[in-house]
Formats: C-alpha cells, sequence, structure tokens
C-alpha cells in the first residue's frame, strides 16, 4: 500500500510572530494613550502613566513611537483615521438616496459615533483651548477635512431650504456641542439619574438634533 505524502505543516515563523506582537503592543498602547490624553491633557499625561494603563514597560513607548510627542500624534491618527473611515463608508453606502434623507442619516451616524466614542471630545477639549503647534498640526491634517466636509453638506442643505438660514460655521458648532452629554456622561447622570450612552438615549438625542436642524416638511 503506497503512502501519502505527508501534509506540509505551515507555521508562523518567529519574523511574523514578533510583527503580530509589536502590532498588538502598539494598539495597546495608542489605546491608553488616547484615554490618557483625553483625561489629563497632553502635559498632564506621563509615559509612565500611559505605559501603567497600556501594562507594557515604558521603554516601549520610546521604541514603538520616540516621544510622548510622536505617542501623540499616532493617537491622532488613528482616533481620526477611524472617524474619517466610519463616516466616508457610511457615506458611500448612501448613494442614490435623496439628498435630505442622507443628511439626515449623516447626522445620525456622527451623533452615535460621538456616542461611542467620548474620548474624542475630551482629547478635542483639551487641545481646542490654546493655540500652539500641536493644535495647528490637528486642525490642518484632521480636523479642517472633517469640518470643511460638514460645512458642505449643511450649506447644501441650507440651499435646499432643509436646515436653517445662517452661518454655516455656526450650524456645525451646534451639532457639535450636541454631543456634549456624551463627553460629559458623568456630569448628565448626577443632574438627571440617567445614562446618556444607553440606545434608547442616543437615538432619542439623535431624533431631537435631527428635528431640530433638518425638520420634516410635512411638519
Amino acid at each position: 500500500m503506497a503512502s501519502r505524502p505527508a501534509t506540509p505543516i505551515t507555521r508562523k515563523g518567529p519574523g511574523r510572530r514578533s510583527a503580530e506582537h509589536a502590532a498588538s503592543t502598539r494598539e495597546r498602547i495608542e489605546a491608553a494613550a488616547l484615554e490618557a490624553f483625553a483625561d489629563l491633557g497632553f502635559d498632564g499625561a506621563s509615559t509612565r502613566q500611559i505605559a501603567g494603563r497600556a501594562g507594557v514597560n515604558p521603554q516601549l513607548i520610546t521604541y514603538h513611537f520616540e516621544t510622548k510627542l510622536g505617542l501623540w500624534k499616532a493617537v491622532a491618527d488613528r482616533t481620526f483615521g477611524q472617524l474619517s473611515a466610519r463616516l466616508g463608508e457610511r457615506m458611500q453606502g448612501l448613494e442614490g438616496v435623496a439628498d435630505d434623507e442622507r443628511m439626515r442619516l449623516m447626522l445620525r451616524e456622527y451623533i452615535r459615533y460621538a456616542a461611542e466614542h467620548p474620548e474624542i471630545a475630551r482629547f478635542m477639549a483639551h487641545e481646542g483651548s490654546r493655540t500652539g503647534p500641536r493644535l495647528s498640526w490637528l486642525i490642518e491634517r484632521h480636523v479642517r477635512p472633517i469640518f470643511e466636509s460638514m460645512q458642505q453638506g449643511i450649506r447644501e442643505a441650507q440651499a435646499r431650504g432643509s436646515m436653517p438660514a445662517g452661518e454655516s460655521i455656526l450650524v456645525s458648532y451646534v451639532l457639535i456641542g450636541a454631543t456634549t452629554m456624551f463627553s460629559q456622561a458623568a456630569e448628565f447622570e448626577l443632574l438627571t439619574g440617567r445614562d446618556p450612552r444607553t440606545p434608547e438615549m442616543i437615538e432619542s438625542h439623535a431624533d431631537l438634533i435631527v428635528g431640530l436642524l433638518m425638520p420634516s416638511r410635512e411638519n
């Protein structure tokens, strides 16, 4: 009886395992750093604190990011990259949908994302409170493209008579301000006894904001 050739066993080489481990370590550090920068700001968060939150040796931060500023920029790239990707994917999925309905759904998507990721608003609250090189870098690299896309959508909706008249910049900041209840969830809970992050509260809030900014013409 002829013997069958042995099936080769595929093993991950040490290089691949090392790369996967490095990527996992970077991800843990970036996630911990986002929390620290959102809670304490750039100046208040130390690399030692961030390493402690991530459960890694502080030297790994230097190894992967060189400096605290390098880590901060990596966190910003990751955080705003995810936001842009989420909104971009949603927009692509709405191709062919009527303009007003697409805008309403995009407003809802923005509110839902802000509720799921309140650390972004807290991160920006620290950076946006004073001018400086970090804020300038952040604005030009990430915030301005998102803001200008928002502006375009608002102006087009205003031209159709679907959104309130007025400076589109101010309408944008009304929308941004409408997400404060998520980044200030502790305050909201103490005042109201309710958690703003429940699915029911998020959808109720989205209903309210969409109704205020884009009221149905039937009403």
